[in-house]
């Protein structure tokens, strides 16, 4: 079976479109141009869009089985969300 970077399911493209923007919007964030542009982009908001790309994905791979790249990493990018998540509850600093 050959493995594609793209996917060809309508799940797995919005589970990649939603996993790129969260990663590019992550970015944005994070680095020093957020201070110049002024969005305000609540990291709540941002874990949703990566974990409603992390249930297209796993929608996509278990009803259509899909395996592309990129829908592979949407569910990885939502596993570290949902990890990174349930870590804040459990130990809050």
């Amino acid at each position: 079976m050959k493995m594609q970077l793209y996917s060809k399911t309508k799940a797995g493209k919005w589970a990649a479109i939603l996993t790129i923007f969260f990663i590019a919007l992550m970015a944005i964030k994070l680095s020093a141009l957020a201070m110049l542009i002024r969005l305000p982009l609540p990291t709540p908001i941002l874990a949703v869009i990566g974990v409603i790309g992390f249930i297209l994905g796993i929608i996509s791979i278990v009803k259509n089985k899909d395996r592309s790249v990129l829908t592979l990493l949407a569910i990885l990018i939502g596993l570290l969300i949902i990890l990174w998540t349930a870590a804040e509850i459990a130990y809050p600093h």
